[in-house]
């Protein structure tokens, strides 16, 4: 997943409005290296799973700040990773936060996140 995206200048200006602090390249390997994670199987606690999908929820709340050409090629560049996500992952018995990425668990599940998943609660929405 590249952060080379053809932008017009009047895009980039846009972007860096919308990032502020952070960087697109930064959120889209943060997004893509989790989803290599959950396909491979993510066996980290059920709190550092939720925290690492608030990757993608800042990717949908810049996605959805954004105008028209700039959300377009947003969506493009994210359409693998998430499509990835999707095929690893199967709708939670409940969710584990407020965003749609957090409605999702990793199909296989091991180490600590299969132990949380399996018998406790999930911690609280966020």
């Amino acid at each position: 997943m590249s952060a080379n995206l053809d932008l017009t200048p009047e895009e980039r200006d846009e972007l860096a409005r919308l990032l502020g602090e952070d960087t697109l390249g930064a959120l889209l390997r943060g997004w893509s290296q989790l989803v290599t994670q959950v396909e491979r199987g993510y066996d980290d606690s059920v709190y550092e799973y939720t925290n690492d999908l608030s990757v993608r929820k800042r990717l949908d709340e810049l996605t959805a700040g954004a105008g028209p050409g700039l959300r377009a090629k947003l969506e493009a560049a994210l359409a693998d990773a998430d499509r990835r996500f999707m095929a690893a992952t199967e709708e939670a018995r409940r969710p584990l936060g407020k965003s749609r990425w957090a409605h999702r668990v990793p199909r296989r599940l091991v180490g600590e996140l299969a132990e949380d998943l399996g018998g406790l609660d999930p911690p609280p929405l966020r």
